[in-house]
């Protein structure tokens, strides 16, 4: 799951709060200040799944069937029994996908077909979606191929956040593959050595150079 937390990142307001043609663009602020005195409302925690149509390896995907349920359910299922999110979404550009959500309690989010092309990141999804629904303070990123995430997994992620200050919060398991690749004569090899490079987008992550040496795995973070 990624969580995003809204606040830092600003941009020049869109009509109506969506995003303009183009590039998507940057988390607007969503700010709750000022509101009156009295409790606090809680941060609004969402999941957001994140399953557009245009699976190049395995065409759709996110709805073949896993033991007899469609491989978005089996994190919906998580995502719900979890009980610790307001709402919980499906991001998508494909009418199945859309319908299957539904039918497993989720509601759906129509993304752009700027944030559905293979050259959009997870991050630029999240961002639209959090642009077009401002009620969200949180969002938890789940990935939709993660079927063995359990619901105790993402109670802890929620209380990490709540209850003991964190702003992100991911999973991530160790690499045992042999990273070595052969070169075939006369080849070239376009294997990344620098392993941190993902990293650098996102200047919180700068400092964990360790995380380099990590796959992530079913629940990730982003802070803005």
């Amino acid at each position: 799951m990624d969580s995003v937390e809204k606040g830092s990142a600003t941009s020049v307001p869109n009509p109506r709060g969506r995003p303009s043609r183009g590039r998507p663009p940057k988390l607007q602020r969503n700010s709750r200040g000022g509101q009156g005195r009295g409790v606090e409302k809680p941060p609004h925690l969402a999941a957001l799944v994140l399953a557009r149509g245009g699976s190049k390896g395995i065409p759709l995907k996110n709805i073949k069937h896993l033991a007899g349920v469609p491989l978005i359910g089996w994190v919906l299922r998580a995502a719900l029994d979890s009980g610790v999110f307001q709402s919980v979404w499906v991001s998508t550009d494909h009418d199945e996908i859309e319908n299957v959500a539904k039918q497993f309690g989720a509601q759906v989010h129509r993304r752009s077909s700027e944030t559905s092309k293979d050259s959009a990141t997870s991050l630029d999804a999240i961002v639209e979606f959090l642009n077009y629904h401002n009620e969200v303070d949180i969002v938890g990123n789940i990935q939709a191929t993660s079927p063995c995430l359990h619901p105790t997994d993402l109670q802890k992620v929620a209380e990490m956040i709540r209850e003991e200050g964190y702003d992100s919060v991911f999973s991530v398991v160790r690499r045992h593959q042999f990273r070595w690749s052969e070169i075939q004569k006369g080849g070239k090899s376009v294997f990344i050595l620098y392993f941190n490079l993902f990293l650098l987008r996102i200047s919180a992550f700068i400092c964990k150079y360790s995380l380099g040496e990590r796959e992530k795995g079913a629940i990730e973070s982003v802070s803005l």
